[in-house]
């Protein structure tokens, strides 16, 4: 795969219904929490103090989305981590661990009309419209970034990579 890879994930409204309150709960005590150069609320699969989301479901049905991906080949997922962007609050231009691999954003909450989608520092990479429940999947060395929120409405994503095992 070399490019962009789409998915509508069916279940994301239900999720994100069943989750909203632990997310909620852990931005209101740590609403610029990550490990990067930015203002956003992030909290990880193997974080303790924090109220888990229902991180086990999203394994299983991102090991299914990549099982159709890597078909015969060996991979493994990364940690599992959202993204909570509220008004002001961005993500600064980054990539993903390993050289061979792909990076998966999973657009839980999102309005087209008010958020930003995934935007890209290298500018002949032009990233397809997204809607509210798609699962975008491009290279994991694709540096990419997240607009400042100018909206009263939240911005929610899951991300993890996708790394392809050197045989």
């Amino acid at each position: 795969m070399v490019g962009f890879y789409k998915i509508k994930c069916n279940w994301s409204k239900d999720f994100v219904k069943n989750n909203i309150s632990k997310i909620e709960k852990n931005y209101s005590l740590y609403p610029n929490r990550n490990k990067w150069n930015c203002d956003c609320h992030s909290i990880h699969d193997y974080e303790k103090d924090v109220e888990k989301i229902n991180y086990d479901f999203l394994r299983d049905e991102y090991t299914k989305i990549a099982n159709q991906i890597c078909k015969d080949q060996k991979y493994h997922l990364s940690d599992i981590w959202y993204n909570y962007y509220k008004k002001q609050q961005f993500q600064e231009p980054h990539t993903h661990e390993g050289g061979s691999g792909f990076t998966a954003v999973h657009y839980l909450i999102y309005d087209p009309k008010v958020h930003s989608k995934t935007e890209f520092t290298n500018k002949e990479i032009t990233p397809p419209d997204v809607e509210e429940g798609d699962l975008l999947i491009f290279p994991c060395w694709w540096e990419h970034f997240v607009k400042e929120n100018n909206s009263e409405k939240p911005r929610l994503t899951v991300a993890f990579t996708i790394t392809i095992d050197k045989i």
